[in-house]
Protein backbone atom coordinates (compact mmCIF):
# COMPACT_ATOMS: atom_id res chain seq x y z
CA UNK A 1 0.00 0.00 0.00
CA UNK A 2 1.15 3.48 -0.82
CA UNK A 3 1.99 5.68 2.05
CA UNK A 4 -1.85 6.71 3.15
CA UNK A 5 -0.48 10.37 5.31
CA UNK A 6 0.11 11.43 1.09
CA UNK A 7 -3.73 11.30 0.92
CA UNK A 8 -4.16 14.25 3.50
CA UNK A 9 -2.91 17.84 2.75
CA UNK A 10 -3.40 20.46 5.98
CA UNK A 11 -4.92 23.59 4.79
CA UNK A 12 -2.06 26.62 4.84
CA UNK A 13 -4.09 27.99 7.63
CA UNK A 14 -4.52 25.23 9.66
CA UNK A 15 -2.11 24.52 13.01
CA UNK A 16 -3.20 20.41 13.57
CA UNK A 17 -1.03 21.13 16.74
CA UNK A 18 -3.55 23.04 18.45
CA UNK A 19 -6.63 20.78 17.74
CA UNK A 20 -8.20 18.26 19.40
CA UNK A 21 -11.78 16.85 19.45
CA UNK A 22 -14.11 14.59 20.15
CA UNK A 23 -16.25 13.68 17.69
CA UNK A 24 -16.05 13.60 13.92
CA UNK A 25 -19.27 13.44 11.58
CA UNK A 26 -18.78 11.58 8.17
CA UNK A 27 -20.70 12.39 5.29
CA UNK A 28 -19.22 10.61 2.44
CA UNK A 29 -21.45 9.48 0.16
CA UNK A 30 -23.26 6.20 -0.21
CA UNK A 31 -25.37 4.24 -2.95
CA UNK A 32 -27.60 6.78 -2.67
CA UNK A 33 -27.84 10.06 -1.11
CA UNK A 34 -31.86 9.55 -0.30
CA UNK A 35 -33.70 12.85 0.09
CA UNK A 36 -29.99 14.59 -0.20
CA UNK A 37 -29.77 14.58 2.87
CA UNK A 38 -25.75 14.48 3.49
CA UNK A 39 -25.70 17.45 1.29
CA UNK A 40 -28.58 18.74 3.10
CA UNK A 41 -26.49 18.23 6.18
CA UNK A 42 -23.07 19.72 5.24
CA UNK A 43 -24.73 22.98 3.72
CA UNK A 44 -26.58 23.63 6.75
CA UNK A 45 -23.73 22.98 9.43
CA UNK A 46 -21.60 24.63 7.66
CA UNK A 47 -23.69 27.69 6.96
CA UNK A 48 -25.19 27.66 10.80
CA UNK A 49 -22.14 27.43 12.94
CA UNK A 50 -18.28 28.67 12.80
CA UNK A 51 -15.69 26.98 11.07
CA UNK A 52 -12.77 26.22 9.06
CA UNK A 53 -11.12 23.88 6.45
CA UNK A 54 -8.24 21.96 8.36
CA UNK A 55 -7.16 20.38 5.17
CA UNK A 56 -8.47 18.31 2.30
CA UNK A 57 -7.77 14.26 0.65
CA UNK A 58 -6.41 13.90 -2.85
CA UNK A 59 -9.58 13.17 -4.69
CA UNK A 60 -7.62 12.94 -7.84
CA UNK A 61 -5.82 9.87 -6.41
CA UNK A 62 -9.66 8.52 -5.14
CA UNK A 63 -12.27 9.67 -7.32
CA UNK A 64 -13.64 7.85 -10.39
CA UNK A 65 -14.71 11.23 -12.84
CA UNK A 66 -15.96 8.72 -15.79
CA UNK A 67 -18.13 7.05 -13.49
CA UNK A 68 -19.38 10.07 -11.47
CA UNK A 69 -19.35 12.96 -14.07
CA UNK A 70 -18.82 16.74 -12.62
CA UNK A 71 -20.29 19.55 -14.30
CA UNK A 72 -18.92 21.70 -16.20
CA UNK A 73 -20.05 24.85 -17.73
CA UNK A 74 -20.39 25.43 -21.59
CA UNK A 75 -21.04 29.22 -22.34
CA UNK A 76 -21.53 30.04 -25.91
CA UNK A 77 -17.77 29.37 -27.13
CA UNK A 78 -16.18 28.06 -24.09
CA UNK A 79 -15.72 26.18 -21.29
CA UNK A 80 -16.34 28.86 -18.50
CA UNK A 81 -15.96 26.54 -15.32
CA UNK A 82 -15.74 23.07 -13.68
CA UNK A 83 -17.26 21.62 -10.21
CA UNK A 84 -14.31 20.11 -9.40
CA UNK A 85 -15.30 17.12 -6.46
CA UNK A 86 -13.74 17.78 -3.08
CA UNK A 87 -13.32 15.67 0.01
CA UNK A 88 -12.85 17.81 2.85
CA UNK A 89 -12.12 18.53 6.54
CA UNK A 90 -13.97 21.21 8.41
CA UNK A 91 -13.42 21.73 11.90
CA UNK A 92 -16.52 23.51 13.23
CA UNK A 93 -17.69 24.71 16.72
CA UNK A 94 -21.12 23.77 18.39
CA UNK A 95 -24.02 25.94 19.73
CA UNK A 96 -21.53 25.69 23.04
CA UNK A 97 -18.24 26.24 21.35
CA UNK A 98 -17.52 22.48 21.37
CA UNK A 99 -14.76 21.96 18.30
CA UNK A 100 -15.76 18.95 16.02
CA UNK A 101 -15.02 17.93 12.88
CA UNK A 102 -16.82 17.12 9.60
CA UNK A 103 -15.50 15.11 6.69
CA UNK A 104 -17.24 15.30 3.83
CA UNK A 105 -17.28 14.67 0.14
CA UNK A 106 -18.11 12.25 -2.58
CA UNK A 107 -17.61 8.13 -1.82
CA UNK A 108 -14.01 7.47 -2.65
CA UNK A 109 -14.23 5.12 -6.06
CA UNK A 110 -10.86 4.27 -6.19
CA UNK A 111 -7.84 2.96 -3.23
CA UNK A 112 -10.54 2.24 -0.58
CA UNK A 113 -8.34 0.57 2.00
CA UNK A 114 -5.47 3.63 2.09
CA UNK A 115 -8.00 5.89 2.17
CA UNK A 116 -9.68 4.09 5.59
CA UNK A 117 -6.04 4.44 6.99
CA UNK A 118 -5.61 8.12 6.37
CA UNK A 119 -8.55 8.48 7.88
CA UNK A 120 -7.50 6.30 10.71
CA UNK A 121 -4.21 8.86 10.87
CA UNK A 122 -6.03 11.71 11.04
CA UNK A 123 -8.30 10.43 13.85
CA UNK A 124 -5.14 9.64 16.00
CA UNK A 125 -3.51 12.95 14.68
CA UNK A 126 -6.52 14.97 15.96
CA UNK A 127 -7.58 12.30 19.41
CA UNK A 128 -10.73 11.86 18.10
CA UNK A 129 -12.59 9.82 20.20
CA UNK A 130 -15.91 8.95 18.78
CA UNK A 131 -16.90 9.03 14.95
CA UNK A 132 -20.31 9.01 13.52
CA UNK A 133 -21.39 7.80 10.33
CA UNK A 134 -24.31 9.86 9.12
CA UNK A 135 -26.27 8.28 5.95
CA UNK A 136 -30.11 8.14 4.65
CA UNK A 137 -31.61 5.81 2.35
CA UNK A 138 -34.87 4.80 0.67
CA UNK A 139 -37.18 3.06 3.21
CA UNK A 140 -40.70 1.39 2.65
CA UNK A 141 -41.84 4.66 4.91
CA UNK A 142 -44.46 7.05 4.95
CA UNK A 143 -43.53 11.08 4.76
CA UNK A 144 -46.59 10.75 7.75
CA UNK A 145 -44.90 9.58 10.48
CA UNK A 146 -41.64 10.63 12.04
CA UNK A 147 -38.54 9.43 10.75
CA UNK A 148 -36.62 6.51 12.11
CA UNK A 149 -33.22 6.25 12.47
CA UNK A 150 -31.20 2.57 12.29
CA UNK A 151 -28.08 2.99 14.31
CA UNK A 152 -25.25 0.65 13.99
CA UNK A 153 -21.92 0.80 15.61
CA UNK A 154 -18.20 -1.18 15.76
CA UNK A 155 -19.23 -2.36 19.19
CA UNK A 156 -23.05 -3.30 19.63
CA UNK A 157 -23.02 -2.21 23.36
CA UNK A 158 -23.00 1.65 22.21
CA UNK A 159 -26.19 1.12 20.76
CA UNK A 160 -29.81 0.51 22.20
CA UNK A 161 -30.59 -3.10 21.65
CA UNK A 162 -33.85 -2.33 19.74
CA UNK A 163 -32.19 0.20 17.05
CA UNK A 164 -30.25 -2.39 14.24
CA UNK A 165 -32.21 -3.98 11.65
CA UNK A 166 -33.91 -7.41 12.93
CA UNK A 167 -32.29 -9.49 10.02
CA UNK A 168 -28.74 -10.17 9.16
CA UNK A 169 -28.07 -10.33 5.01
CA UNK A 170 -25.58 -9.99 2.70
CA UNK A 171 -25.17 -6.70 0.44
CA UNK A 172 -22.81 -4.84 -1.82
CA UNK A 173 -20.46 -2.88 0.35
CA UNK A 174 -20.24 1.03 0.49
CA UNK A 175 -16.96 2.71 1.64
CA UNK A 176 -18.73 4.06 5.21
CA UNK A 177 -19.82 0.02 5.66
CA UNK A 178 -15.45 -0.32 5.00
CA UNK A 179 -14.54 2.43 6.82
CA UNK A 180 -16.50 1.71 9.57
CA UNK A 181 -15.30 -2.19 10.02
CA UNK A 182 -11.82 -1.02 9.37
CA UNK A 183 -11.86 1.85 12.16
CA UNK A 184 -13.93 -1.23 14.52
CA UNK A 185 -11.17 -3.11 14.14
CA UNK A 186 -8.46 -0.86 15.29
CA UNK A 187 -10.14 -0.25 18.20
CA UNK A 188 -11.97 3.15 17.28
CA UNK A 189 -15.48 3.63 18.17
CA UNK A 190 -17.83 4.14 15.09
CA UNK A 191 -21.55 4.98 15.47
CA UNK A 192 -23.64 4.95 12.44
CA UNK A 193 -26.72 6.78 11.82
CA UNK A 194 -29.12 5.69 8.60
CA UNK A 195 -32.25 7.61 8.18
CA UNK A 196 -35.41 6.14 6.50
CA UNK A 197 -36.28 8.46 3.58
CA UNK A 198 -39.48 7.51 2.39
CA UNK A 199 -38.95 5.72 -1.21
CA UNK A 200 -40.99 7.67 -3.04
CA UNK A 201 -39.63 10.64 -2.41
CA UNK A 202 -36.20 9.84 -2.33
CA UNK A 203 -35.34 11.98 -4.95
CA UNK A 204 -35.90 15.23 -3.79
CA UNK A 205 -34.99 17.08 -0.88
CA UNK A 206 -36.22 15.75 2.13
CA UNK A 207 -35.37 18.29 5.75
CA UNK A 208 -37.24 16.11 7.63
CA UNK A 209 -34.21 13.32 7.66
CA UNK A 210 -31.72 16.13 8.07
CA UNK A 211 -33.21 16.91 11.45
CA UNK A 212 -33.83 13.23 12.24
CA UNK A 213 -30.12 12.92 11.86
CA UNK A 214 -28.79 15.80 13.52
CA UNK A 215 -31.23 15.04 16.62
CA UNK A 216 -29.70 11.79 16.89
CA UNK A 217 -26.19 13.33 16.63
CA UNK A 218 -27.06 15.15 20.01
CA UNK A 219 -28.28 12.04 21.50
CA UNK A 220 -24.97 9.91 20.99
CA UNK A 221 -22.47 12.87 20.97
CA UNK A 222 -23.95 15.24 23.43
CA UNK A 223 -23.40 18.11 20.19
CA UNK A 224 -25.69 20.96 20.15
CA UNK A 225 -26.35 21.53 16.70
CA UNK A 226 -28.80 24.12 15.58
CA UNK A 227 -32.23 23.26 13.70
CA UNK A 228 -32.09 26.88 11.89
CA UNK A 229 -34.45 26.85 9.10
CA UNK A 230 -34.74 23.00 8.90
CA UNK A 231 -37.94 22.68 10.54
CA UNK A 232 -39.57 24.96 8.25
CA UNK A 233 -38.50 23.60 5.06
CA UNK A 234 -39.62 20.14 6.33
CA UNK A 235 -42.95 22.01 7.14
CA UNK A 236 -43.13 23.25 3.23
CA UNK A 237 -42.28 19.89 2.06
CA UNK A 238 -44.67 17.94 3.74
CA UNK A 239 -47.32 20.50 2.88
CA UNK A 240 -46.45 20.03 -1.09
CA UNK A 241 -46.87 16.15 -0.91
CA UNK A 242 -49.72 16.26 1.26
CA UNK A 243 -51.57 18.74 -1.23
CA UNK A 244 -50.59 16.08 -3.94
CA UNK A 245 -51.60 12.91 -2.00
CA UNK A 246 -55.05 14.73 -1.15
CA UNK A 247 -55.81 15.37 -5.08
CA UNK A 248 -54.93 11.72 -6.01
CA UNK A 249 -57.09 8.94 -4.71
CA UNK A 250 -54.76 6.48 -5.67
CA UNK A 251 -51.69 8.11 -4.10
CA UNK A 252 -54.25 8.45 -0.93
CA UNK A 253 -54.45 4.42 -0.76
CA UNK A 254 -50.50 3.95 -1.68
CA UNK A 255 -49.97 6.03 1.36
CA UNK A 256 -52.71 4.57 3.59
CA UNK A 257 -50.61 0.97 2.80
CA UNK A 258 -47.39 2.23 3.30
CA UNK A 259 -48.57 3.85 6.63
CA UNK A 260 -50.40 0.21 7.69
CA UNK A 261 -47.28 -1.66 6.81
CA UNK A 262 -44.67 0.64 8.72
CA UNK A 263 -46.62 0.66 11.97
CA UNK A 264 -47.17 -3.49 11.55
CA UNK A 265 -43.44 -3.20 11.75
CA UNK A 266 -42.67 -0.59 14.34
CA UNK A 267 -45.21 -2.08 16.77
CA UNK A 268 -43.53 -5.90 15.62
CA UNK A 269 -40.07 -4.02 17.09
CA UNK A 270 -41.46 -2.65 20.38
CA UNK A 271 -40.58 0.93 19.17
CA UNK A 272 -42.89 4.05 20.19
CA UNK A 273 -44.58 5.93 17.67
CA UNK A 274 -45.05 9.93 18.57
CA UNK A 275 -48.39 10.87 17.16
CA UNK A 276 -47.33 14.39 18.61
CA UNK A 277 -44.78 14.85 15.78
CA UNK A 278 -47.18 13.67 12.59
CA UNK A 279 -47.99 16.40 10.21
CA UNK A 280 -51.74 17.93 10.20
CA UNK A 281 -54.07 16.57 7.19
CA UNK A 282 -53.46 19.21 4.59
CA UNK A 283 -49.99 19.93 4.64
CA UNK A 284 -45.58 17.87 -0.99
CA UNK A 285 -47.39 18.09 -5.27
CA UNK A 286 -44.62 19.49 -7.62
CA UNK A 287 -41.53 17.76 -6.37
CA UNK A 288 -43.66 14.51 -5.50
CA UNK A 289 -45.45 14.48 -9.10
CA UNK A 290 -42.35 14.79 -11.48
CA UNK A 291 -40.48 11.95 -8.92
CA UNK A 292 -43.50 9.59 -9.72
CA UNK A 293 -43.16 10.67 -13.23
CA UNK A 294 -39.41 9.56 -13.11
CA UNK A 295 -40.22 6.31 -11.94
CA UNK A 296 -42.63 5.48 -14.70
CA UNK A 297 -39.74 6.76 -16.93
CA UNK A 298 -40.57 9.92 -17.90
CA UNK A 299 -38.16 12.03 -17.51
CA UNK A 300 -35.77 9.36 -16.45
CA UNK A 301 -34.87 10.43 -13.05
CA UNK A 302 -35.56 7.04 -11.37
CA UNK A 303 -33.15 6.87 -8.51
CA UNK A 304 -30.39 4.20 -8.24
CA UNK A 305 -29.18 1.98 -5.38
CA UNK A 306 -30.31 -1.22 -4.20
CA UNK A 307 -32.98 -2.31 -2.76
CA UNK A 308 -33.78 -1.56 1.39
CA UNK A 309 -34.31 -3.66 3.82
CA UNK A 310 -38.00 -3.25 5.23
CA UNK A 311 -36.88 -1.21 8.89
Amino acid sequence: MLDPTMLFTYSGTADQRTVRVETMLVTLGNYVDAGHDQRIVNEHLLNTLPNHVLGRFDVDQLFDYAGHRPQIVFDKDHFASFSAPEITLHLLHDTDDTPFLLLSGPEPSLQWERMVAAIDHVIEEFDVQRTVMLQTFPAPAPHTRPVLVTRFASDPDLIPINSGLPVTFQMSSSFGGLLTLRLGERGHVVIGLAAHVPQYLAGIDYPDAALALLHATHEVTRLRLPDGDLPLRANATRAQVDESVAASPELQQVIAQIETHHDALIAERGLPINTDSLPDGDEIAAELEAYLRGLDGVDGNKPDGPPSPDA
